[in-house]
């Protein structure tokens, strides 16, 4: 396979730029909370120290613009009638050859990249497996992080960038309390049930999430190609995640 090329100054300077944003605020927002920054400044000061004892056995990767072909290639692998089998699974495809190929799915998503680079990379997490035939077999939904058998590996741009979407919003509606704009949607629900309920839980919230996702991302990409008259264009998505607060000794809602 192809090695993955890119530019490690320009990855650096993003990821910087991504961590610069997400600790502004996650500050402003302890802050607006009612912490102080002596409080915030011994939290941070412990969660160091207690870092600094524990390795962690997570391998860290910035990927740049290769993560994006990761993830739409992913997508397109569930939603594409002709890579779907007729249990709605993403199929199994032969690398390179006939038309459900992994090659050919890259093509039809435009990848900018190669498809061994792309393979390659989500093979390393854990995204996609190679069965014992040669067929690359699709192992979760969607490009985000992984696992696999020589550890685990995260994206940090990814990572980042999932927390900065999310602090933006709830950043935005504290300071719409103040009257500076109209707060955006944020919508977030837990309640105390019994803890065996919690695969029921599980499976619940990955099948309407997955839909609401798939749904979004649909209307994203077919809208992305919409030329702006001003000129100017702004980057635009939704989430949904699983909350677990840990366990209760009693209920409480």
């Amino acid at each position: 396979m192809n090695a993955v090329k890119s530019n490690p100054v320009s990855q650096d300077r993003r990821g910087k730029e991504l961590l610069d944003d997400v600790v502004k605020l996650f500050l402003d927002l302890l802050l607006a909370s009612g912490a102080t920054l002596t409080m915030i400044d011994d939290a941070i000061s412990k969660s160091i120290a207690g870092a600094k004892e524990n390795r962690s056995s997570t391998t860290f990767t910035e990927l740049g613009a290769l993560q994006r072909d990761c993830m739409e290639v992913m997508c397109a692998w569930r939603r594409d009638v002709a890579f779907v089998g007729s249990d709605g699974e993403p199929l199994p495809l032969s690398e390179s050859f006939g038309e459900k190929s992994f090659k050919i799915l890259c093509a039809k998503v435009g990848c900018k990249h190669p498809h061994p680079d792309i393979l390659k990379v989500l093979l390393e997490f854990g995204a996609v497996s190679i069965r014992a035939d040669g067929m690359v077999n699709s192992e979760t939904p969607t490009f985000l992080l992984g696992r696999s058998a020589s550890g685990g590996r995260l994206a940090t741009d990814g990572l980042l960038k999932q927390l900065e979407g999310f602090l933006h919003s709830v950043h935005h509606n504290v300071n719409s309390v103040a009257g500076n704009g109209r707060p955006k949607f944020e919508r977030a629900c837990t309640v105390s049930v019994a803890r065996e309920l919690e695969p029921v839980f599980d499976r619940l919230v990955r099948s309407r999430g997955q839909d609401f996702i798939d749904s979004i991302d649909e209307w994203l990409e077919r809208n992305a190609k919409h030329e702006s008259a001003s000129g100017k264009y702004v980057e635009l998505g939704a989430g949904a995640y699983f909350i677990d607060l840990g366990d209760r000794l009693g209920r409480r809602h």
